[in-house]
């Protein structure tokens, strides 16, 4: 019974050790792999500082190919890092399962016979292949790693920059001439069109200048690249990255061009699209600065709204070219793109409601022409010079120097006083002022002493001429009006100032009080309310009559 269990556990052990190991004492089919390996697709490299050594070409029951060679690379990496190590000690040994790749005495990797017949090699010639590639790798490595390669990489790296810092100045410098020789060029002629200039020479000068920088900084970019490439390239650590830098740029190249080339028809759309509606601007505004100054009449468009017309027009133009821009763009049919538009219809549509508002009332306050630049108007309690009109605002200044900003739907939703409009007309705009005087005073006096004032006062047309009107018979006193043209309605308060002073000079010289006598006796009488200044020096107050009532009645009664 012992015998017979023995016997078992020997054929179980026999089984396991050669399902594990490869051995021959389990035999299989060579189309078959032992139970628990599987082929391998694609191979796993085993590799040595970026350097494919060998492929591991099978799965086990609980490693992946992938695990498998990496675990080598690992063993072999430890190996190459010692640099006591020789890579001639390595050994191949055969044993009774596998052949082993040996280094003191230690196993790097076993191969097994039917990965052999896997590769369909000899077990023994594939190991020796193995060892060989594995002493050459550390070798490389320890000699890539060495001291005398890193001050060598070194050394390389400060050549590198000189070089680049040489050929920054070199390149500079040259830029700095050549854009001195194309400013002194006299064979850059400016495009003209007949008589019209669209292009001066200075102007091809600034543009040819300004593609030579994008050209030097171009340059730039391709030495610093090709500095950092280098410098990385100069040690075996850094050599991975710079694969990675030059198989970045080129496939971001790549990328780009075949971008471009996929593009190339809605590209070049847009490009025609884009210098069409260029010049097409270009040509709106040559005709508008035209009208603007006069060398141009077109019947319905004055001067002055040629400047808001040419925008009104221009906006128009550059919101068609889009509209019709928008399917040829790259990349608007994406959902990004459509979500970004979406989005900016939105804050457009919620945001824009006044500014379209102001908008419209702007135009229509344009073509209205009830105002212009220049002009005093009076919007509500602000009355100013009109310093800015724009679609959206107007800007006026009042004469406390106050500049005050108008939403133009404000505007187009109340009234606007014109004050200036009369005036370029050649009529004049009439300032009036009232004053009261008593019934005492003869009106033909008052009215004379008031129109002297008037004509006394800078600024007050003679023609035409000043006149008075009495608005009103009050109970103690008449209202007379005074009214006078002038043609500097932006500086109206001074006018009305210096008038008012005539006024009260001229009424003192005449000795006329300017005064509403609601009292009868309420006050003495004693002095006159006449500045000292314009009475006689003989001037005496008169007494103060008093009246009794008994007296009173006597008059009364006869």
């Amino acid at each position: 019974m012992n015998t017979f269990v023995n016997k078992q556990i020997i054929l179980i052990l026999s089984v396991l050790l050669s399902v594990l190991l490869g051995s021959p004492a389990y035999s299989w089919d060579s189309d078959q792999l032992p139970p628990g390996f599987t082929v391998a697709d694609p191979k796993a490299p085993v590799e040595l500082d970026g350097q494919v050594l060998f492929y591991v070409p099978i799965n086990s029951k609980t490693e992946t190919a992938d695990q498998i060679a990496q675990k080598i690379s690992e063993r072999i990496e430890r190996l190459a890092k010692d640099f006591t190590f020789k890579p001639q000690s390595i050994e191949v040994e055969d044993t009774a399962y596998s052949t082993d790749i040996k280094a003191e005495d230690k196993v790097i990797v076993s191969v097994w016979d039917f990965v052999a017949k896997i590769e369909g090699r000899e077990t023994e010639e594939l190991a020796r292949e193995y060892a060989e590639n594995i002493r050459q790798g550390i070798a490389a490595y320890q000699q890539a790693h060495s001291l005398t390669n890193l001050v060598a990489g070194l050394i390389k790296t400060a050549l590198a920059l000189v070089v680049l810092v040489a050929l920054i100045l070199l390149l500079n410098r040259g830029m700095r001439r050549l854009n001195q020789g194309i400013l002194a060029s006299q064979r850059i002629q400016p495009v003209k069109i007949g008589d019209f200039e669209f292009f001066t020479a200075d102007r091809i000068k600034t543009v040819i200048i300004s593609l030579v920088k994008v050209l030097r900084l171009l340059v730039i970019l391709v030495l610093l690249y090709t500095y950092f490439h280098l410098g990385l390239s100069f040690f075996p650590t850094t050599q991975k990255y710079a694969l990675q830098l030059y198989e970045s740029l080129l496939g971001a190249i790549g990328g780009i061009g075949e971008a471009i080339w996929h593009q190339t028809p809605a590209l070049t759309f847009l490009l025609v699209l884009f210098y069409l509606t260029r010049y097409a601007l270009k040509t709106l505004r040559f005709f508008f600065d035209q009208v603007s100054a006069g060398k141009v009449t077109v019947a319905g468009l004055d001067a002055e709204v040629a400047p808001i017309t040419f925008r009104i027009l221009r906006l128009l133009i550059v919101v068609f070219a889009l509209v019709v821009a928008y399917p040829y763009i790259p990349g608007s049919e994406s959902p990004a793109f459509k979500g970004i538009s979406l989005f900016l219809g939105l804050l457009f549509s919620l945001g824009s409601s006044s500014a379209i508002a102001n908008l419209i009332a702007g135009i229509s306050l344009t073509y209205q022409r009830s105002f212009h630049v220049g002009d005093v108007i009076r919007v509500g309690e602000a009355t100013g010079v009109v310093l800015e009109r724009r679609l959206y605002i107007t800007r006026i200044k009042t004469p406390k120097n106050h500049v005050i900003t108008i939403p133009n739907s404000t505007i187009l939703s109340g009234h606007v006083t014109n004050l200036s409009q009369e005036v370029l007309a050649g009529a004049g705009l009439i300032l009036s002022t009232s004053i009261t005087i008593g019934y005492d005073a003869p009106w033909p006096k008052v009215h004379a002493l008031l129109i002297e004032a008037a004509r006394a006062t800078k600024h007050i047309l003679p023609s035409p001429a000043p006149f008075v009107l009495q608005t009103a018979l009050n109970d103690f006193y008449v209202t007379y009006e005074l009214n006078a043209y002038t043609d500097a309605p932006e500086i109206m308060a001074r006018i009305y100032s210096e008038l008012h002073q005539n006024i009260q000079d001229k009424f003192n010289e005449a000795g006329v009080e300017i005064m509403s006598p609601h009292y009868r006796q309420v006050r003495d009488g004693h002095q006159s309310t006449i500045p000292a200044d314009y009475l006689s020096p003989d001037y005496e107050p008169p007494a103060l009559r008093l009246t009794t009532v008994k007296n009173q009645q006597n008059k009364d009664s006869e």
